[in-house]
């Protein structure tokens, strides 16, 4: 018992989550979002899967046409995107992230920089990403929002269909 109210209190001391620690919650973002993009960046998609309801979407919310209307937005099943992405991508990096979770502990955003190569040329492509990712009662993900800068994206030749 001493343990668990131990690693209660260095968890709540050391993270910004300090509120999961508070109310035995799990983290969203160790127990979600880190194994969701570690998955992806190993190409495991089975265990990416596994953190996302069936059917769970991706939403694209910006179009590299420029428009920003909500008919512009892109959707996607998730897991075929996270396909999509393997395929044609090699060294998927997630670095510099910063997460906050909603005071409801199931909408978690992260900021990162996106460090990935071409598969099939080896050329560098380097983005800044947003993502939403939203939770049910059980810590699966329901949707994930990706905002990405679509001037980088077009610049570096990339379609993003």
């Amino acid at each position: 018992m001493l343990k668990l109210k131990l690693t209660a209190a260095v968890l709540a001391a050391s993270t910004p989550f300090a509120a999961f620690a508070e109310t035995g919650d799990a983290d969203p973002v160790q127990s979600v979002v880190i194994p969701l993009f570690e998955a992806v960046a190993t190409e495991d998609l089975a265990s990416a899967q596994a953190h996302m309801v069936e059917g769970a979407p991706i939403h694209a919310m910006f179009n590299p046409s420029g428009k920003t209307d909500d008919a512009s937005i892109r959707t996607f099943p998730a897991v075929a995107y996270f396909s999509l992405v393997t395929q044609n991508y090699e060294n998927i990096v997630f670095s510099d992230r910063t997460y906050s979770v909603g005071d409801d502990g199931k909408t978690v955003w992260m900021e990162a920089n996106g460090d990935l190569r071409l598969e099939a040329t080896g050329a560098p492509y380097r983005n800044r990403y947003v993502f939403k990712i939203t939770l049910d009662e059980d810590h699966k993900i329901t949707e994930i929002h990706e905002w990405v800068n679509t001037v980088t994206l077009t610049q570096q030749g990339i379609a993003a269909n």
